[in-house]
């Protein structure tokens, strides 16, 4: 199989270089180019976790033709996805076996790539910004403008992945790739919650090991409690007092 290029640069999951941390900082530095110049922006969430279950294995095969795959590669795709049959059990009684015609096996190594490839075509004709990771998506624009909420709406209409439900206000999102950054960009609530996770680690440590060695319990801060003080903390670094002190005391605490 040839190495192709067939995934958007909005794409940051099961992508070489790219990470939650790659996908949080250039999003977010576009939504604060836009607050910087005084204008209101809009965030939506998408989760697209069941759009891969369903999905029409014609539609996928489909889609890797248009992308240039040979037809051997199709060919044996396509076998792959079709050697699998399913039944339902109820109470005892069992259906017969029928052939799975959508979606792809968990766990598989090469599913990932396949959603990639089928995801990859949802930038096309979208007008504002969209990132992004694996099955999680955010959308982005200006909405103070008629023209800016309409054309944000065009979006969501283009993306077809939302039926009738209806979209929520919130003044934060606790799911964007486990950082919490409210309405105003301000990063203390994730300050907080970082310090509150590694306490609550660090406390277990304490009651669950008796030794108060270097030797034991660097290791044990190392890989249990500095995780949550640093994933991502590229994006969310404090930019106040209280938080940087917040955090200090928390990663002092571990030497008393």
């Amino acid at each position: 199989m040839e190495n192709k290029e067939v995934t958007g640069d909005s794409q940051h999951g099961f992508t070489k270089g790219k990470s939650c941390l790659t996908n949080l900082v250039a999003f977010c530095d576009g939504v604060t180019v836009s607050v910087d110049k005084g204008r209101a922006a809009d965030v939506i969430y998408l989760d697209l976790c069941k759009a891969f279950d369903t999905v029409s294995h014609n539609i996928l095969v489909s889609k890797l033709e248009t992308h240039g795959f040979d037809g051997w590669t199709t060919r044996w795709i396509r076998n792959w996805l079709d050697s699998h049959t399913q039944r339902v059990v109820i109470n005892g009684s069992m259906s017969k076996w029928r052939m799975v015609t959508s979606g792809i096996p968990q766990g598989s190594v090469l599913g990932p790539a396949l959603f990639n490839i089928f995801v990859g075509d949802m930038d096309s004709g979208i007008e504002h910004t969209l990132s992004k990771f694996a099955d999680d998506t955010k959308l982005c624009g200006g909405v103070d403008t008629l023209e800016g909420r309409d054309a944000i709406q065009r979006d969501l209409d283009r993306l077809e992945r939302l039926g009738k439900e209806w979209i929520e206000s919130s003044p934060e999102e606790k799911k964007d790739l486990g950082v919490l950054i409210d309405e105003k960009l301000n990063m203390s609530q994730q300050c907080a919650r970082a310090a509150q996770k590694a306490n609550c680690v660090l406390g277990c440590i304490k009651r669950g090991v008796t030794s108060r060695s270097r030797e034991v319990i660097l290791p044990l801060y190392s890989g249990l409690m500095r995780p949550h003080l640093e994933y991502c903390v590229q994006l969310w670094g404090p930019q106040y007092r209280r938080d940087m002190e917040l955090l200090e005391q928390v990663q002092r605490r571990p030497r008393s």
